[in-house]
């Protein structure tokens, strides 16, 4: 009796403080560890070489990894044909006939289009060069004009800086041509080993999954299955919000660019809708190039490109995104650009493509473990179990 009044004295609120806090440290000791850890493992594996050897690994594999990806995005419509009583059999064909298709319209009709305004603007490349030099002349001379400060050297470096560029264009393009020929029929025979591979897995990508899962613990069976089908589920909304906005964004541009009179409307559309894929800083790419093609074309070309680029930046802020990707992976824009700066840092512009769809499959992860595990308890929940110890 003595011992529940004098347990009825503490103060409840520092306790909590003072274990919410040694549970924040603890919990900030074993991240600490893990990174420690993986920093390790990093380091051991690049003396050892097991990157290269990963690397090479993955590109033999790599027609492996284009079928399960092709099967993965396909598998939620197989999986509603199926839905509608019609066999997994039939209905694979079916979406892999209508994939293939569309792929091949879009190599039928717009490659060739694409590669035709690649042959002027190459051809267009020494005027544009030139339009572009007179432009700085014309710039350095209202400097001097105007500020009484002598430009020369800085105009000179400039320009000679853009013709050793143009130089280094025309001299290293046969060499790229013949490179990215070499280069393309490769990823075509690859290519082509991932759309077979992909076509089997689909047909069995549920009955794969389970096999998997029937490999690992009967206790731990449920929490992966989960687990999977999270990672799955926001992965594949992040992917498929990113490529319909990107698409978008390259139809807007390339019908806006074509009105303003932009050489090449249709190369510069794809160029922006590529460069969208990459979060925040995308865009931007894609509309300064093509608003310094229009320049050289003249300044009312050039001001009209980059109100094009403007306007569609702006639809897709302001209309595209909230309709297109308000299902996806919600990420504070801190956290992409952090996750942008390191991937590019690593893997270069593949990996800022990557970037966001890595980082919503981390944040799943992160939050699996977080719930399983119980970490970082917040005040109620400490108070609530306190408070039952206490009685």
């Amino acid at each position: 009796m003595k011992l529940f009044k004098s347990n009825e004295k503490i103060n409840m609120e520092e306790i909590n403080e003072i274990v919410t806090l040694s549970k924040k440290i603890l919990n900030l000791f074993y991240i600490a560890m893990v990174i420690g850890m993986v920093l390790i493992v990093t380091l051991i594996a690049r003396e050892w070489g097991f990157w290269h050897f990963l690397l090479n690994l993955l590109s033999v594999l790599s027609p492996f990894f284009i079928g399960f990806v092709i099967a993965w995005l396909l598998n939620p419509v197989v999986n509603r044909l199926e839905t509608k009583k019609i066999p997994r059999t039939l209905g694979t064909i079916l979406v892999y006939l209508a994939f293939i298709i569309a792929i091949v319209l879009f190599i039928r009709f717009l490659i060739p289009t694409i590669y035709t305004q690649l042959q002027v603007f190459i051809a267009n490349m020494p005027a544009i060069f030139k339009e572009i030099e007179n432009i700085i002349n014309s710039i350095f001379d209202r400097l001097q004009t105007f500020n009484g400060f002598d430009f020369t050297a800085i105009k000179d470096n400039t320009l000679n800086g853009l013709t050793n560029s143009l130089n280094n264009f025309m001299t290293t393009l046969p060499t790229f041509i013949v490179s990215f020929v070499g280069t393309l029929f490769s990823s075509i025979v690859t290519i082509t080993f991932g759309l077979v591979i992909g076509l089997y897995i689909l047909m069995d990508f549920n009955e794969i999954t389970g096999h998997l899962l029937r490999l690992m613990p009967p206790k731990n069976r449920f929490e992966l299955s989960l687990l999977i089908t999270n990672i799955s589920t926001e992965v594949r909304k992040s992917v498929n919000g990113t490529l319909l906005v990107a698409c978008m964004v390259f139809i807007c541009d390339s019908f806006g660019f074509w009105i303003v009179g932009l050489q090449a409307p249709l190369l510069f559309g794809l160029l922006c809708g590529i460069t969208d894929l990459i979060p925040y800083v995308g865009p931007y790419i894609g509309g300064i190039i093509a608003a310094i093609i229009g320049f050289s074309q003249g300044p009312l070309v050039g001001v009209m490109t980059i109100i094009v680029a403007v306007i569609v930046q702006m639809i897709e802020n302001n209309i595209l995104q909230p309709i297109i990707m308000s299902k996806t992976t919600q990420l504070h824009p801190v956290t992409i650009i952090v996750g942008l700066l390191i991937f590019e840092h690593f893997f270069g512009i593949i990996g800022m493509i990557l970037a966001t769809p890595c980082i919503a499959l981390a944040k799943v992860v992160w939050k699996f473990f977080k719930e399983k595990y119980n970490l970082f308890h917040d005040k109620e929940t400490l108070s609530d179990e306190i408070g039952k110890e206490s009685l």
